[in-house]
């Protein structure tokens, strides 16, 4: 059988092309159509599965695919052999997708019509015949069943992670002598190498040292007093100590990448703040001063929601670690990979990120087990309502009001913008079916992350899901999408055989009717009775709706101004987010900033039928202000621009909608944004029209709700084009002032002309406070309604009567593509931001900012902790073929890492498997956590890890050489109760602890520095120099200025008034301080397992001509109460030090001292090398 045109293609682009001999009727033989008519029946039977493979798929897959993809020969890594290989996919991932045949590699390989990827090959000697690719194709779509489970591919990651040493269950060390364990380890690994240790340290650098690793600080000076066999109480006291928790919390917020400031593109100011941040840190500070035990401190920053904790429990806040992390734009996909990234390589010691597109290229994880983790993430949310983790005092009672206010108005904003977008989402259903037809998927369908859609843009996304949905229903039988795909195939007409399949008689004659040639007809004719059949039930409910409207405002005596600004009759509050452009009179939606004016001084006619046109004045003394040409002068000339459209509601960035102490932003209030520079002409003619309304008095407030001091506006109202109210000079946040104009029946155009926006963008914001038209009611307006409402009240019983008579869409399958919460076009409203149009993005966001901003800026408020919470539904996650969400490949469940799983994995089902993940991180057993914690404690106490990178205990690191020690440690955490304070007890008992970091002239010790520069036998201690935080602590606390208040919100670490400890400095993201950038602090971008250490000449410059240390300096010098030099360098000593000076430097400082201040002397005191680094 010749092969050109092969039947059942599946959808894609290529199959849309519709080649000139595409439609070319095939020529299989009836007989071969018969068998593949008996394939498909014989496969629904209960024993068809097992039966078909044998008798149809193997026979083929031996004779067509071994030669090229088995264990002889993997061509491109495939193996098609075994179901494992199939599974595992070749370079270009998965070879099937169960159920769906046109997202599997294979079937495309076989109907590819570009020959250079048609498999097998065109010059193959056994081509696929139309009945074997029918074959194939059936087996995937019914779930691709290979009972082939015998030889599991292995790779020689695989094999050569069997050994690792990372990856074997702990092994305790034996014990051969009374020595401490760590010193006996250590020096049997000196022995073997002949290397002697250095002596320990002198008392005084101990301490010292002592004092740094677990305070960040320098000792006191009782402290320094501690007798050389009081030590270990010395070392309790400082593990008791407030001060450790603050040091030992800093190095897990390096790992934990730890901001307050968010990343987002042009975010400045409160905006970048994220205001409830600081309550992750202050709960890692209180984990390690309770030395909470590390396996809770692991459950309680993955699933503290899942505790059971107590109500407003200040652990809520451990969720930080997920939450704290870069926004990425918003790209979900980014923001899940850091949460995967940050847990693996911070508890794990492993970079499964690394495993996003593709098998990981060094260490023992499939690019499954990273989706499986995925789908634990993706199954979580952090919801807007943070939970509260304090108790609400008098003080912040009126926040607590103002933010669920605020909360309040996001969620109707939230539910308004998610029943507009899910209606307009539905009406484009013809628009989505045509690209589905006609196109290929790319990225942006994937990508429902910062892009610019404009409202009219279909959403890709929503696409997306439509060509996923019809290429799961590719097959003939289908009784919605079988015409479909047969057309698709060839544009023939086939009804018998669609009511054979049950094919809505609807369907039949709409395709009848047009006989669709192309797939953008086909798609269209889909479409269009899709969406009829839904609309026409809400379009007779929108004119029911709108009748009853015009029932409802006979005898209405108020008309709202901001509903007839939306669009509306003046009946509601005007919710309807509409509003009205101030260049072009376009009616448009949301809110915006600047506006480009493309015609300044052009009066605009606008589509709102109450509105007769929009201006905004820039250059001329003279202005059109009405479709009549009725003008005004006396308009400044100085404007520039306008900002924001005429709407309902607040005006974009406003600060307040509050005058005399009414907010006219909330309900039962109304308003009208009008923000310099612009104009507006109401046409009062068919407004009276619709209401039957005469004469009628308007009333409003206007108000500046702008920033204080920041502007001052101008107001002038025109009636018929003549002036009847100005006030110049308004103030923002001044009394409000009532406006009342009495309108009789002659009077057509009402004219508000708000201007002083020099810039256009400064804070120039009017609003008029319940603005409306008062109607003034007479006997023959009586009489008039009466009549009306009588034709009203006959057409609304009718419309009625019509609805009544539509048969129920909850029972129409048609109906159901878009109704159904399976839809292709459903989403949740919570995730409705993602299918915003941008200028709503901006505007709901904003709306969200200013949440944030309300914290911000009030220091009263209870302190709130940024949670995850479980979805509603949980994500069931599939693999990103080549980490491309565009190209889903087979599902995967939700479970932990199998290198690190040793009895079979149960998948996490019942939940989003946050606490499973978590439960299985800090399980005893695996040999990973308690490594990777105490090699992290080790590096900081000793300056050098046992394992060379602490995040990273993969292939590619090897064995440590103190691996035995490595094991000990982590055995002793464990039985300690994974207790951290007890480790350090053990570590900083033993010798090798205690060594000196001095080595002498002595040849010996020379010689061993030239065998053993990195020290990897621990020989002597490795002198360290102060990191920023210590610096800065240091510092300020020789100063006498170290202020020891904790918790609570940071202060910016460059506040000249900020003596609070440096973690309690606000961590930037973006514009970082410089003194963050030359110490080398920590990037809060990503985890940082390890701290650089640089010395570049800024730093000197720093020390020597910061205003910080020179203020540090004179504090210091105000310090000194002696008289006498020699008694005052002395104290300076004490001070800075720890100690006197020797008489040499008594005698150095009185020759420095007779050129220069004792400001400079204590300046160089302060910067010297025996204070910024550790002995």
């Amino acid at each position: 059988m010749n092969t050109p045109n092969r039947h059942r293609i599946p959808l894609n682009a290529r199959t849309m092309n519709f080649p000139a001999d595409h439609y070319k009727r095939h020529t299989a033989s009836s007989l071969a159509i018969g068998l593949c008519l008996v394939l498909t029946s014989s496969f629904s039977h209960a024993t068809a599965p097992d039966e078909y493979f044998e008798k149809h798929v193997r026979p083929l897959l031996v004779n067509h695919c071994y030669a090229c993809h088995s264990a002889d020969l993997a061509e491109a890594n495939l193996r098609l052999d075994t179901k494992a290989g199939w599974q595992a996919g070749g370079k270009s991932g998965p070879a099937i997708v169960p159920h769906k045949p046109s997202a599997s590699l294979l079937i495309r390989a076989i109907t590819d019509t570009n020959n250079s990827r048609l498999m097998p090959p065109t010059d193959a000697d056994n081509p696929l015949t139309e009945l074997q690719i029918e074959i194939l194709t059936i087996w995937v779509r019914s779930g691709a069943f290979d009972p082939r489970e015998g030889e599991q591919i292995e790779t020689s990651i695989d094999i050569a992670a069997k050994t690792h040493w990372a990856f074997q269950p702990l092994s305790a060390p034996r014990l051969r002598t009374k020595l401490h364990p760590i010193d006996e380890l250590v020096a049997r690994q000196r022995r073997q190498a002949k290397i002697t240790p250095v002596e320990p340290a002198t008392t005084g650098d101990l301490i010292r040292r002592m004092t740094y690793d677990l305070h960040g600080l320098p000792p006191t000076a009782a402290q320094l007093q501690t007798p050389a066999n009081e030590i270990q109480q010395l070392v309790s006291k400082l593990l008791a100590s407030p001060r450790y928790g603050e040091r030992w919390a800093r190095h897990w917020l390096d790992v934990a990448r730890y901001s307050d400031a968010k990343d987002g593109v042009l975010m400045y100011g409160d905006a970048r703040i994220r205001p409830f941040a600081y309550t992750y840190r202050d709960y890692v500070i209180r984990a390690f001063n309770q030395d909470k035990p590390w396996s809770e401190f692991i459950r309680e920053q993955l699933a503290a929601d899942q505790l059971d904790l107590p109500a407003h429990s200040p652990d809520l806040a451990a969720m930080g670690l997920l939450t704290l992390g870069r926004l990425f734009d918003a790209n979900i996909h980014d923001i899940i990979d850091d949460q995967i990234d940050v847990v693996s390589r911070g508890f794990l010691g492993l970079t499964t990120a690394c495993a996003r597109c593709h098998d990981h290229k060094f260490d023992p994880i499939p690019t499954a087990d990273y989706y499986s983790m995925y789908g634990i993430f993706a199954s979580s949310e952090e919801p807007i309502l943070r939970p509260r983790i304090a108790d609400v005092t008098a003080a912040s009672a009126a926040f607590e009001d103002k933010y669920q206010q605020k909360l309040e108005q996001i969620k109707a904003r939230q539910s308004f913008l998610y029943q507009r977008t899910l209606t307009e989402v539905r009406a484009r259903t013809t628009q989505h079916f045509v690209k589905v037809a006609t196109t290929e998927p790319d990225n942006a369908e994937t990508t429902i992350f910062f892009l610019s859609l404009t409202p009219d843009q279909p959403r890709p996304s929503i696409t997306y899901a439509w060509r996923q949905y019809i290429a799961q229903h590719n097959f003939s039988e289908d009784p919605v999408f079988g015409p479909w795909h047969d057309l698709m195939a060839e544009p023939t007409l086939r009804p018998q055989q669609w009511r054979d399949h049950g094919v809505d008689e609807r369907l039949i004659a709409a395709l009848i009717a047009k006989a669709p040639q192309t797939p953008q007809e086909i798609a269209t004719i889909y479409g269009d009775l899709v969406t009829n059949i839904w609309e026409t039930p809400q379009n007779l409910r929108d004119e029911l709706s709108s009748l009853l409207d015009v029932r409802k405002s006979l005898g209405k005596r108020t008309l709202n101004l901001a509903d007839i600004v939306t669009g509306g009759h003046g009946l509601s509050r005007g919710e309807s987010d509409l509003g009205i452009h101030p260049s072009t009179g376009a009616i448009v939606k949301g809110s915006t900033g600047f506006v480009e004016v493309k015609n300044p001084d052009v009066f605009s006619p606008s589509k709102n039928k109450y509105v007769d046109g929009v201006f905004v004045p820039q250059k001329l003394d003279k202005q059109v202000i009405s479709s009549t040409g009725l003008t005004i002068d006396g308009v400044p000339t100085n404007l520039s621009g306008s900002w924001d459209y005429v709407r309902s509601g607040p005006p974009s960035g406003y600060s307040s909608t509050t005058i005399d102490d009414i907010n006219y932003g909330t309900a039962p209030h109304w308003c009208v944004a009008l923000h310099a520079n612009k104009g507006i002409t109401f046409d009062l003619t068919p407004l009276r029209e619709f209401h039957s309304v005469q004469n009628m008095t308007f009333q409003t407030i206007l108000g500046h709700v702008g920033e204080k001091e920041k502007s001052t506006l101008d107001v002038t109202i025109y009636v018929n084009g003549q002036q009847v109210s100005q006030h110049l000079g308004i103030k923002a946040q001044q009394a409000g002032i009532p406006i009342r104009l009495e309108l009789n029946p002659n009077t057509q155009f009402l004219t508000f002309l708000v201007t002083q926006g020099i810039d256009g963008i400064s804070h120039d914001q009017a609003i008029l406070g319940d603005a409306r038209f008062e109607i003034e009611a007479d006997k023959s307006y009586l009489e008039h309604i009466a009549s009306k409402a009588a034709v009203l009240d006959q057409k609304i019983l009718e419309l009625r009567r019509q609805i009544n008579g539509l048969p129920a869409l909850n029972e129409d399958p048609i109906a159901q593509l878009l109704l159904s919460s399976e839809s292709p076009s459903s989403f949740s409203e919570r995730n409705v931001y993602h299918y915003l149009a941008r200028q709503d993005k901006d505007a709901f966001r904003g709306l969200v900012n200013e949440l944030d901003g309300i914290a911000v800026k009030d220091n009263t408020a209870a302190d709130r902790a940024m949670v995850m919470v479980d979805k509603p539904v949980l994500c069931k996650p599939v693999i990103f073929q080549r980490g491309d969400a565009a190209f889903p490949g087979n599902p995967v469940p939700r479970q932990f890492l199998k290198i690190l799983s040793t009895a079979k994995r149960i998948p996490y089902s019942s939940s989003s498997g946050r606490l499973n993940l978590a439960n299985a991180i800090a399980n005893p057993d695996n040999p990973l956590t308690a490594r990777v914690w105490v090699n992290r404690v080790w590096m900081h106490l000793f300056g050098s890890p046992l394992v060379e990178n602490p995040s990273d205990f993969g292939l590619n690191t090897l064995r440590p050489l103190q691996h035995e020690l490595l094991d000990l440690l982590a055995i002793r955490f464990i039985e300690s109760g994974f207790r951290t304070k007890a480790l350090h007890r053990f570590i900083m008992s033993s010798a090798t602890y205690r060594l000196s970091s001095f080595i002498s002239e002595n040849p010996k010790l020379r010689e061993q520095h030239n065998v053993d520069p990195d020290n990897s036998l621990l020989w002597h201690a490795n002198r360290r120099r102060l990191d920023l935080e210590q610096m800065r602590d240091t510092l300020l606390m020789v100063a006498g200025k170290l202020d020891d208040t904790m918790y609570g919100r940071p202060l910016l670490i460059t506040d000249e008034n900020n003596y609070r400890r440096t973690v309690y400095a606000f961590v930037e993201r973006q514009n970082l301080p410089n003194i963050v950038q030359i110490f080398d602090a920590a990037s809060a971008d990503t985890s940082t397992a390890r701290r650089v250490t640089t010395t570049v000449p800024q730093q000197a410059l720093f020390a020597l001509n910061s205003k910080f240390v020179t203020a540090m300096a004179q504090s210091l010098t105000n310090r000194l109460t002696e008289d006498q030099p020699v008694d005052k360098i002395d104290q300076l000593y004490r001070l800075t030090l720890g100690r006197t000076p020797t008489p040499h430097e008594l005698q150095l400082g009185g020759v420095f001292l007779q050129e220069n201040s004792w400001l400079d002397y204590a300046q160089v005191l302060l910067i010297s090398n025996e204070l910024w680094f550790i002995d």
